[in-house]
């Protein structure tokens, strides 16, 4: 038996090639596995059309109209990131998952970060199982009978397990209640659930995990008995068109016990689309695998229906963004590209010293290419936190050394551009690092990458002192910075346990304001300059 595997195209963007899978045998099963991960409550697109969950809906349709066998899942972190999670706690995702059909989702650490009762409203709201294998929640008031650690799907007459997985660190890095035990033994666990599915008679077998890139690698030759294993917690987009990708689609390794495995992750915000398209045989081995994930581009018709919700649960958050945040301010909160990309602004200090805040990080480094409005001075509504900081990124923190605090900060000098000792502002590069905790000096006529004369660092007793090359100190930046973003690939490849998925950085800072108010912020010599000048504004 032979079937061609066809997949959805927009006019123009829609760049999937799904290679054709042909059976061996008449009683072969073909499978189309559609995923998603950390979408963090973007239903909406994204700045450049792109993206969203009614896009999603309409590919998700169009896949389903082919008439094969297709299951939908979900990598977990549905759960914050936008003014849709602060006005609807996940009420908003119930509606919008239910209507896209998943299957099973696995729980991300995200989705516990308003407490136990406001997880339990979720999960009592979806017509599909969430999953988390590795948390035993028979204690928790809220959540007992309400989370499986496995699920059997039913399709096309075959039956599917899937096995999910949160990671262990959730409670450090977010509000699950004291009642739930979680475990850590990632391999002995899976490996014990897949043989107890296996002797119910389920032989194709699937993990969905949020546990991250590094843990899924880590574990995944490990594993007896799986088949596909489909990821989030770390927003690692795999993909064979796009040239940003961390590697091609899908991975291939083998189990412990022979057989092959899959690798599959689909980036973040709802831009991407995982498919995976597989053929199982008699004994529920994986023959063929291929596929990608497919971009929801902004020339994809959306979904009427879908589109019709989001319009509807949008209503409510223009009234949010108009809502005061607490806190005023006595001076205009400086954001503007001509000086936050060259100097210290206070603006960029107050962001910065937010992110130490919430994270109790020694240094905090915010890239002024992330700035991108100034506060005037009153009242301060949250619309106007999300225009300063509109791209939504997580707050990173991890542990680097001294010489690579120094390293980055070379970099984030880098692209200034000097003419006659004056340096200049039009033009000028988003990588320059407003900074909390350290004070540094740039000599701009020098040559790139020996450009920072002197670093000092604040400790605890108030003072400022030299950096030391050879210390290791905890940081706190963006997760777009520490993976490399604007050039900072020196946290990418030489940060220490790094955590890049904190809480959304605008609602850090909103957070933050009420605790200095009224702001009176002032630029104090964080930043300086030696043997240059800075033009002055146009």
């Amino acid at each position: 038996m032979s079937r061609k595997l066809s997949i959805f195209l927009s006019i123009l963007l829609l760049t999937t090639l799904i290679i054709p899978i042909s059976s061996a045998q008449d009683d072969d099963f073909e499978l189309t596995i559609l995923h998603t991960n950390d979408t963090h409550s973007h239903h909406e697109p994204q700045a450049d059309g792109n993206g969203g969950a009614a896009r999603q809906a309409a590919v998700v349709n169009q896949i389903r109209a082919e008439g094969g066998n297709v299951v939908l899942l979900d990598g977990g972190d549905r759960f914050t990131g936008t003014l849709f999670h602060t006005q609807y706690k996940g009420q908003d995702q119930v509606q919008i998952m239910n209507l896209l059909g998943y299957n099973a989702m696995a729980l991300g650490n995200h989705e516990f970060d308003n407490g136990d009762d406001v997880l339990a409203a979720f999960l009592d709201g979806i017509n599909f199982p969430a999953l988390t294998a590795n948390a035993d929640f028979s204690a928790s008031p809220d959540l007992k009978d309400k989370v499986e650690p496995y699920t059997v799907l039913d399709v096309g007459g075959e039956k599917i397990g899937v096995i999910g997985l949160t990671t262990a660190d959730a409670p450090t890095i977010s509000s699950p209640g004291d009642e739930i035990i979680w475990r850590g033994d990632y391999v002995q666990l899976v490996n014990g659930l897949a043989a107890e599915l296996t002797e119910q008679g389920v032989n194709k077998i699937f993990l969905l995990t949020h546990t991250g890139i590094d843990v899924d690698l880590a574990i995944i030759e490990q594993l007896e008995g799986i088949d596909v294993y489909i990821g989030g917690h770390s927003h690692t987009l795999y993909s064979n068109a796009n040239t940003g990708a961390a590697g091609e689609y899908p991975l291939t390794y083998t189990s412990a016990t022979g057989e092959p495995i899959y690798y599959v992750q689909a980036g973040e915000k709802d831009i991407y689309l995982g498919r995976l398209d597989v053929a199982f045989d008699a004994s529920g081995i994986i023959t063929n695998a291929s596929g990608d994930t497919i971009l929801l581009s902004r020339y994809i018709t959306p979904d009427p229906e879908m589109d019709a919700l989001i319009t509807e649960l949008a209503g409510p958050i223009e009234e949010l963004r108009n809502t005061p945040v607490g806190a005023t301010t006595d001076v205009l909160l400086e954001g503007d590209r001509l000086i936050c990309r060259v100097e210290e602004c206070n603006l960029g200090n107050v962001i910065a010293d937010s992110m130490r805040a919430e994270t109790g990080a020694q240094i905090a480094i915010m890239n002024g290419g992330g700035i991108r409005a100034s506060i005037e001075p009153g009242d301060i509504t949250l619309g106007e936190v999300l225009t300063v900081q509109p791209f939504t990124n997580l707050i990173s923190e991890f542990e680097i050394s001294g010489a690579d605090v120094i390293a980055a900060l070379e970099n984030g000098v880098s692209l200034l551009v000097v003419e006659n000792g004056i340096v200049q502002r039009e033009g000028a590069a988003g990588r320059f690092p407003q900074v909390s905790g350290i004070r540094y000096t740039i000599d701009p006529t020098l040559a790139p990458g020996s450009r920072i004369v002197s670093v000092d660092v604040l400790g605890e007793n108030g003072e400022y002192a030299p950096i030391d090359p050879e210390m290791i100190y905890t940081i706190a930046t963006l997760n777009f910075i520490r993976t490399g973003g604007d050039g900072y690939t020196i946290f990418n490849d030489n940060a220490i346990e790094p955590y890049d998925f904190g809480r959304a950085d605008y609602e850090v800072t909103a957070d933050y304001l009420p605790t200095i108010t009224p702001i009176t912020a002032e630029v104090e010599g964080r930043i300086t300059y030696v043997n240059a000048e800075i033009a002055p504004m146009p």
